[in-house]
């Protein structure tokens, strides 16, 4: 309560009713007469709504719990693939070249009284195709649902374009290749090679980070950067810090986290560092994004959603429909390293 109210309040209780100031004006009930305390804000129902009292017959039947129209969704996830990758529109497959090995020059001897031939040799170049696989989902909502409650079709498309963004971002991580996009693990450098251990200290940790840096060409760092899950990093993180770092590796800057300075993205699906005796572990990818992995989209990199309101039209439901075509391959497998991690 405000001072002034209870001030006028005990003015009023003093007087034994006789004197009542307008600041008691907020809770006249001009029906049945008297005065009540101001209500706190937000607080209309009965004080005990949601108690076993609502069930009852004290009153409780009577009172009203609205449900708001908004339907809280979950957030998404992270994935961190198609914002440093390389996004290109498509209209038909694609057949993209890329060089696999260089020319091998060599000495050539002067050329007397013999001729001394140049040695031959041509860079190897291969190509793979980009093509566009359909992802999707449907989903069925009754006539009655969409006519009682107006926001769960907004909230329904919405979960739609989640569902659809998180499939491909685990292809993009993980997929075969064959009949689905193609994953980025186990497809690009090999990094630091043998694994590391992972140890209590997190020194292990730390070395694998700067051995990394050695392992990608000078060319790709203008636009090198990080992939990994939210929980490596809070590994390094804590790494960090039983190292007593002088100088940080691990810094966040105008809202970006930022690993020996280059940016770092985060995708749910990348692997967790391992937890038990486990070889081959790769949950930690650096380089060039940009030069190492592309991404195709067929018909724009949009979810297209479609209302079908005849397919289920005897059964009173209404179909919804979202999808898209894409595709996404690595393009130069030594643009991207990755770091192997091993349980001590």
């Amino acid at each position: 309560m405000s001072p002034g109210y209870t001030d006028a309040f005990l003015a009023f209780v003093r007087s034994g009713g006789k004197q009542a100031s307008a600041a008691l004006n907020e809770g006249f009930d001009s029906l049945f007469g008297g005065f009540a305390l101001p209500a706190f804000k937000g607080m209309s129902a009965a004080s005990y709504e949601g108690t076993a009292g609502n069930s009852n017959g004290a009153g409780g039947y009577a009172v009203s719990i609205p449900t708001d129209s908004q339907i809280v969704p979950l957030a998404r996830p992270d994935l961190g693939v198609r914002a440093v990758a390389k996004v290109v529109p498509t209209a038909t497959d694609i057949k993209i070249p890329g060089q696999a090995t260089f020319a091998t020059a060599g000495i050539k001897l002067e050329s007397g009284s013999s001729s001394n031939l140049f040695s031959e040799s041509e860079p190897t170049v291969n190509q793979f195709t980009l093509s566009a696989y359909m992802l999707g989902l449907q989903a069925k909502a009754s006539w009655e649902l969409l006519q009682d409650v107006p926001a769960f079709q907004e909230f329904l498309v919405g979960d739609i374009l989640d569902a659809v963004a998180i499939n491909e971002d685990n292809f993009f991580v993980n997929g075969s290749g064959s009949g689905q996009p193609q994953g980025l693990l186990g497809n690009v450098g090999t990094g630091t090679a043998a694994p590391y251990l992972l140890e209590a200290t997190g020194a292990y940790l730390l070395n694998a980070l700067d051995d990394v840096l050695g392992t990608l060409k000078s060319s790709y760092f203008k636009s090198a950067g990080w992939l990994l899950s939210r929980a490596t990093a809070t590994a390094i993180r804590k790494a960090q810090r039983q190292a007593n770092l002088f100088v940080p590796v691990f810094t966040r800057e105008n809202g970006q986290d930022l690993l020996h300075g280059f940016p770092v993205a985060y995708s749910q699906v990348m692997p967790s560092l391992p937890t038990a005796t486990t070889a081959g572990v790769t949950p930690i990818l650096f380089g060039s994004f940009q030069d190492g992995y592309v991404i195709g989209d067929r018909g724009g990199s949009g979810t297209f959603v479609k209302v079908l309101d005849q397919v289920n039209a005897t059964a009173g439901q209404v179909v919804f429909l979202g999808y898209k075509r894409t595709d996404g391959r690595v393009r130069q497998p030594e643009a991207i390293q990755g770091i192997s991690i091993s349980h001590s």
